[in-house]
């Protein structure tokens, strides 16, 4: 074999190595490391943010109690309150715990009970959105979900949108309803069986799954209604929205958060 021919290639490469300008090795590591640090810190702010809603909202009904009676304590301690929405929960008895307040728990298949043809105010987009007095914020998740198929309008000592989307295979039924409820109004729900504190665009919002009452109250009128789907509730610009689905709630917030 011979070797003087290798050993000329080598020396000619080593030679064409030495002469060769590298360009600088990129610094990955510094990027990488604040694209690390950057997310931890994101997730340490998102868990502060839920510690500060639940400390503010125990101290707010410590700081209301303190100042009230006996009967209004023991109702400020049974209620939790978004925008103008507020859960009321019984006072737990041996026969009747109080609801959870914990993480979600699987339930059956809830279904929407929001049926189109049962209420009153259908009207356009146009008109709901000058009750409102802005332009409405429609979900744009999931991508094939459109405008709405129902627009309805009441007034409950302030203006109250419901939206509804219904189930391409059955019409008859929702398959998402978004209540919009202007400064005014109130609504009231009976606890749900379990209650979770979440966040919607980094802001305090609650979830509810289970069968619960849901109220809408004015001077001179109440309506009442039976919802057994999940629900989440939250606050954005002045507005109360109540996105009521069957869908997990990790989807019901990635709806929530698609509003444009």
């Amino acid at each position: 074999m011979n070797t003087s021919g290798v050993s000329r290639s080598e020396e000619r490469l080593v030679a064409i190595a030495a002469q060769t300008a590298y360009p600088s090795t990129p610094d990955l590591w510094s990027g990488v490391r604040w694209r690390l640090a950057r997310e931890t810190k994101a997730r340490a702010q998102r868990g502060v943010r839920r510690l500060a809603f639940a400390l503010a909202a125990l101290l707010l009904i410590l700081a209301v109690g303190t100042a009230a009676g006996p009967a209004a304590r023991a109702a400020l301690l049974r209620s939790l309150r978004v925008g103008v929405v507020r859960i009321f929960f019984p006072e737990a008895t041996p026969s009747a715990p109080a609801p959870s307040t914990g993480s979600p728990v699987p339930s059956p298949s809830p279904v929407v009970l929001m049926p189109p043809f049962d209420l009153a105010g259908q009207t356009t987009l146009a008109e709901a959105e000058r009750a409102i007095g802005k332009p409405l914020l429609l979900p744009t998740y999931p991508p094939d979900l459109g405008t709405p198929d129902l627009v309805f309008l009441q007034n409950w000592d302030g203006p109250l949108v419901v939206l509804v989307w219904t189930k391409p295979e059955d019409p008859q039924q929702a398959r998402l309803s978004l209540h919009i409820l202007g400064p005014g109004t109130f609504a009231g729900k009976s606890a749900p069986e379990v209650v979770v504190a979440t966040e919607v665009n980094g802001q305090p919002a609650l979830w509810t799954q289970g069968p619960h009452q849901l109220m809408l109250r004015s001077g001179h009128d109440t309506f009442r209604n039976l919802v057994s789907g999940n629900v989440l509730i939250w606050e954005q610009d002045g507005l109360t929205y109540r996105l009521e689905t069957d869908v997990t709630l990790d989807e019901a917030v990635r709806i929530a958060e698609s509003l444009r």
